[in-house]
């Protein structure tokens, strides 16, 4: 025995100070409290919470894998960033209500600094301020009481057991799935495969001017205005006009005569890039040979002009910003950085009746609004501050909640006010025009659960059920040979089809049954980017 002991003498290591494993215990214990009394809390958690302590363990196994000077070092790094991992993980749990994902991901990259602002002071409350200083001082009182003091005991292990013990950990969460609960894994398998996913778009030119669509043509020669204007973050559930309780569309309510409303109507993805890289293109980005809206409206000899209010560039250039870049004309109105109030949508307007006066017989339009994007209250000025009180048949009593519903239906109201505008400018037109607005996507505002915004990982029917109206002049409408059928189920997905049908534009690559003013048109359950059943799962 003294011989055994002898032989892997060189090899031992001291072990950690079974009382200084509380110091990592309890930050996981105090985020899985949090989580029990949540009210988003699943049995899911308790994966999550057996998770964390095998990653507990496994960084203390790490640090002690090192030479003894730097072991100390390492363990409080460890120590550091695996309760800044704790404390970020639980946050988005209570907020979201779900784990952090790969989506997350893909929409952290293509979120700029003005949005990310935004999105701070929008969930920042009183629980992420409490939770916040309770970590810090937390770290604080760690690093004064072992700034010094030793962690180790006389208690030794063999180092090759431990590195051993360590692989035999990685498989273990791997193998029983848990490692999907474990947030730094995340953040790598999530950024890796943005990263990848990027180097495939780059493949796609859909910034040049024409796309891979054949054939293209017009069915006839008569001149038209098409604008598309694409809200953001708006539910239908919150419009008057498809009977929300309260009257935040008063002008387009005036119009209901003139308008088409169609009430079925969903957006594929809970988030922007994700909707509209479907919304405005041929083959969803499921093929190498991808086109987009604007291609095929160059093709067929329009002026297409790309107006927005969204800010062109984050990190990354954006899907949406190379799409725009095919057009004849990008105007982009919002260049506000962090900590500063990103302009109305109002700034719109002027580019408008810019492109509007334009000579070329035929013009598609694209107006890209924030619409109703998180932080609502930046999105409307004050005259349009009028919902003040506890809103209709309302589930939540929190002032929070409340306020937050308030700010979202004044934001609805102001767009009420610009779809407006945008109507009174192109009755002017003495041509054929139409205008066909929808959204984005929808956002949850305390319709189904105790929750504003949306989230790819855990949607509601709010976040998919979006407005889209449809209004035409009196010289469009004598022409116009399509179907009107507003209780038609009918996805974004597919608008390519809608528009270029709308525009009376023919191309082989046409699918009349995609169209939903099409006599072919052919329903088919809807399905969410996420693999969801929105017809099984959410509708009604």
């Amino acid at each position: 025995m003294s011989n055994y002991k002898a032989i892997f003498k060189n090899y031992t290591l001291k072990i950690i100070n079974w009382s200084y494993l509380l110091w990592w215990i309890f930050p996981i214990l105090l985020a899985f409290c949090f989580e029990l009394f949540s009210t988003n809390f699943q049995a899911s958690r308790f994966l999550n919470l057996t998770e964390n302590f095998f990653f507990a363990f496994f960084l203390i196994g790490v640090a002690l894998c090192f030479p003894k000077k730097w072991r100390r070092f390492i363990l409080h790094l460890n120590f550091l960033f695996f309760n800044l991992f704790t404390f970020v993980e639980t946050l988005y749990f209570k907020w979201f209500g779900t784990n952090f994902s790969a989506s997350s991901i893909f929409i952290l990259f293509e979120t700029n600094t003005a949005e990310a602002s935004e999105f701070i002071k929008f969930y920042i409350n009183s629980f992420s301020v409490s939770y916040a200083v309770i970590m810090v001082l937390y770290l604080v009182i760690y690093k004064i009481k072992h700034q010094k003091k030793k962690v180790i005991t006389a208690h030794s292990v063999n180092r090759t057991q431990l590195i051993i013990g360590l692989i035999l950990c990685l498989f273990f969460l791997r193998i029983t799935k848990l490692i999907d609960q474990n947030y730094p894994y995340l953040v790598l398998r999530g950024s890796i495969e943005y990263f990848s996913e990027r180097e495939k778009l780059k493949q796609i030119h859909i910034h040049l001017n024409e796309g891979h669509f054949t054939n293209v043509s017009l069915e006839e020669e008569n001149p038209k205005t098409i604008v598309l204007v694409i809200g953001e973050s708006s539910t239908r559930n919150n419009f008057e006009l498809y009977n929300y309780p309260r009257k935040n569309n008063p002008k387009l309510s005036k119009r209901k005569e003139e308008l088409y409303l169609f009430n079925d109507v969903i957006s594929s993805s809970a988030y922007t890039i994700g909707a509209l890289k479907t919304a405005l293109t041929l083959n969803n980005f499921e093929h190498k040979n991808e086109s987009s809206i604007i291609q095929l409206f160059n093709q067929a000899g329009f002026e297409t002009h790309w107006i927005s209010n969204q800010r062109p560039i984050g990190p990354y250039e954006s899907i949406v910003t190379k799409i725009s870049k095919a057009s004849n004309f990008q105007t982009y109105t919002n260049s506000e950085t962090a900590g500063q109030k990103t302009p109305l949508d109002e700034v719109l307007l002027p580019h408008l009746k810019t492109a509007l006066k334009r000579k070329a017989n035929n013009k598609f339009i694209v107006l890209h609004l924030l619409g109703t994007h998180l932080k609502y209250s930046d999105r409307y000025p004050d005259n349009f501050n009028i919902f003040k009180d506890t809103p209709p048949n309302f589930k939540f009593s929190e002032n929070e909640a409340i306020k937050k519903r308030n700010e979202y239906d004044n934001a609805i109201l102001y767009n009420d006010f610009i779809i407006n505008q945008v109507i009174s400018l192109l009755e002017k037109e003495k041509k054929e025009s139409l205008m066909l607005y929808f959204s984005d996507h929808g956002d949850e505002v305390f319709h189904e659960k105790d929750f504003a915004g949306h989230n790819e990982d855990n949607t509601t029917a709010s976040m998919h059920e979006i407005p889209f109206i449809l209004w035409k002049n009196q010289l469009y409408q004598k022409n116009f040979k399509g179907v009107i059928d507003e209780q038609r189920p009918y996805s974004t997905q597919n608008l390519i089809h809608s528009l270029a049908q709308l525009a009376k534009i023919k191309f082989d690559e046409f699918e009349s049954e995609k169209s939903i003013f099409s006599e072919n048109f052919h329903a088919k359950d809807r399905f969410t980017t996420n693999g969801k059943n929105y017809d099984k799962i959410f509708k009604n």
